[in-house]
């Protein structure tokens, strides 16, 4: 059976309706993330970080367990905009040698993840999954993109740092505590049900990171 692979492609929703100059720095910042992103993920990637068509991330990962973090780091090291992840899991039809990127890598994933994207910006959903098994996946990731879009600009950030730096339900990290007072963060925590949503990203990751 062939080895199956996880290819990742993000894409800033909108790009094209920033001004000239903000979607210049986009790109300029996708460009200068890229070192950083593959060092970060370097033990999960098959084939490298490499950004295409301006202002579009694509990786392949080794299996899915960095797919939720990978997601998530990309959406908080580029706030600039909002972003749809699409993941594909399925075989690769390229040799993979030492520091290939993912674009020059072809297959049944990256097959499976594109037309993910396709129906996610349809749907206008922000992660997306094909190549996966079962079938709740989907409606989590229906429920994901759902609260995703119901929460503020300021709410969605936080909700990234708080994925990112890790929430365990308990006190987050000093340094991601930027909602000002911790009377005021707890209470923002309350409006977002964020121990419900806790929860439910525990079950959405167990799943996507399933054998």
């Amino acid at each position: 059976m062939s080895k199956l692979y996880v290819a990742v492609i993000a894409d800033a929703i909108d790009s094209r309706g920033l001004a000239p100059g903000d979607r210049r720095r986009l790109q300029t910042a996708l460009q200068h993330g890229l070192p950083e992103l593959n060092h970060r993920y370097r033990k999960a990637l098959a084939a490298r970080f490499d950004v295409t068509l301006g202002d579009e991330l694509q990786c392949l990962l080794v299996d899915a367990r960095s797919a939720w973090d990978v997601s998530h780091f990309i959406r908080y090291a580029f706030p600039e905009v909002d972003w749809v992840v699409a993941c594909g899991r399925g075989p690769i039809t390229t040799a993979l040698t030492a520091g290939i990127t993912a674009p020059k890598v072809d297959g049944p994933c990256f097959h499976a993840a594109r037309a993910a994207l396709e129906a996610a910006k349809r749907d206008h959903q922000v992660l997306t999954l094909s190549g996966f098994p079962g079938e709740d996946l989907a409606a989590f990731a229906a429920y994901y993109s759902g609260l995703y879009w119901s929460w503020t600009a300021r709410q969605r950030a936080l909700a990234n740092k708080w994925r990112v730096w890790g929430d365990a339900e308990g006190g987050l990290p000093k340094k991601v505590q930027e909602g000002g007072h911790p009377s005021a963060v707890s209470h923002l925590r309350r409006r977002m049900a964020w121990p419900l949503v806790a929860q439910g990203d525990r079950m959405f990751r167990n799943l996507l990171e399933a054998p």
